[in-house]
């Protein structure tokens, strides 16, 4: 009889042990953690991009939410987004290529522990200074706004440096650049 329960105890301890050590659920694979490699890949990608309408997209949110604050108006559909730059010289658009090709690569440094964004900072604001009113204007701008606000004090960033609404109205010497919203 002793040995019947001894029996009977192991193999409901065996039984227990075996229920808490399954899992309870079938877990998904998780994804593998981003690498320093991932977010060189993104920052290239963001950085480089041509001028979108996104681009507006946190600006137009804080407008839209004080419009409709103020009177409730049916929305009427998106007119296409239209742009203004001062057309580039080759040579200029030469020089100004091999300096937005490095933003990308101090961004992601940037991002790392113990380093800043003093570098990119600096592109940017070379960038803005040599070539003001073109497209490498713009991407600078933009890029200078993907900066967490938490640093802008201490490089001195503006909400002036960083307002892309400057190229959306018609200057002297300008082009027209005009985006749709691809449905």
């Amino acid at each position: 009889m002793v040995r019947i329960v001894i029996l009977i105890v192991v193999i409901l301890a065996v039984i227990v042990g075996v229920v808490a050590l399954m899992p309870k659920e079938q877990a998904e694979p998780k994804e593998p953690p981003k690498t320093i490699y991932d977010m060189a890949k993104k920052d290239r990608a963001e950085l480089l991009a041509e001028p979108d309408v996104n681009d507006f997209e946190n600006e137009q949110a804080a407008s839209s939410t004080e419009q409709q604050e103020e009177q409730a108006e049916p929305e009427k559909p998106a007119a296409p987004t239209v742009f203004y730059f001062k057309e580039v010289s080759e040579i200029e658009q030469i020089e100004a290529d091999n300096i937005l090709a490095n933003v990308p690569q101090w961004r992601t440094i940037g991002r790392m522990p113990f380093t800043g964004y003093n570098l990119m900072v600096e592109s940017c604001r070379q960038l803005m200074q040599r070539f003001p009113g073109t497209i490498y204007d713009y991407k600078a701008r933009r890029a200078l706004a993907q900066i967490p606000e938490r640093y802008w004090q201490r490089y001195h960033i503006t909400n002036e440096e960083v307002d892309l609404e400057y190229f959306t109205q018609q200057r002297p010497g300008t082009m027209e650049y005009t985006i749709t919203e691809d449905d």
